[in-house]
């Protein structure tokens, strides 16, 4: 579902509507033996900068004007020695990238409302602040360089000794929209993140989706939306087509 105002003027009445057609859709939604475990839901909107403004001057930093910084949101390890590794390296990251790391803040999260499954493997949730560095000419390049720390940071997590690595995940990194999703079902999703009742959390548009996974197993990583779109289809069917394909290129 999507809720988005014509004229762009951004509300929390638009977060609140889009949260309401997870709830409206939620027969949609699967969930597995523990019923209150659902496949994943979420929603994409537009980069809540009253919020964070206020959320960062609380922790004693302060954010750059509007398109000059970025927030993500981050999975990480339980573990608080690899999750203080994943932090650190991630600092690194963006230092070497020429951008300004700004601070991280965690998530408030009140998990009893989700399932036994879900809290079982349930991350840490941080979110993390970069001011734009100098050099980089507009807003789009920014957004290619956030592309690439993302990129450095995934590579450096999988390829490192952690035991607690697959927990690590970057849901959405950008100056443009921010990402809250989880392993949830739709009704689970603004009770176990507070910060989207808000009134401060205010989006012009927002994506909101709750998934029904059919050939992947149900992962926090891959609860809907993604960072660009959330979708109903079977992008993940991609590898099976290009092999039936190749299977039938001797009849062409």
């Amino acid at each position: 579902g999507m809720v988005c105002n014509l004229k762009g003027v951004r509300s929390h009445d638009v977060v609140h509507k889009a949260l309401q057609i997870l709830i409206n859709l939620s027969h949609r939604g699967a969930c597995g033996c523990d019923e209150t475990t659902g496949d994943g839901a979420g929603i994409l909107m537009q980069i809540p900068d009253r919020f964070l403004r206020k959320v960062a001057g609380g922790l004693g930093f302060t954010l750059p004007p509007e398109t000059e910084y970025a927030a993500g949101l981050v999975f990480l390890p339980r573990e608080a020695a690899e999750r203080q590794f994943c932090m650190d390296l991630f600092e690194r990251v963006i230092r070497a990238e020429g951008q300004v790391f700004l601070g991280w803040r965690n998530v408030p999260q009140h998990n009893e409302v989700l399932g036994d499954i879900a809290r079982g493997v349930e991350p840490d949730i941080h979110q993390i602040f970069i001011g734009r560095g100098t050099g980089l000419k507009d807003q789009a390049h920014f957004e290619r360089k956030l592309f690439v720390i993302r990129k450095v940071m995934e590579n450096a997590v999988r390829a490192s000794a952690l035991k607690e690595k697959a927990f690590f995940y970057v849901p959405s990194l950008s100056s443009r929209t921010l990402v809250y999703k989880g392993l949830m079902l739709a009704d689970q999703i603004e009770p176990f993140l507070p910060d989207l009742a808000d009134p401060d959390l205010q989006s012009g548009m927002a994506l909101v989706h709750q998934r029904y996974s059919t050939n992947t197993f149900p992962t926090w990583d891959l609860a809907q939306p993604f960072r660009f779109l959330c979708h109903n289809g079977e992008i993940n069917t991609l590898r099976g087509n290009v092999n039936w394909l190749t299977a039938r290129q001797a009849r062409f």
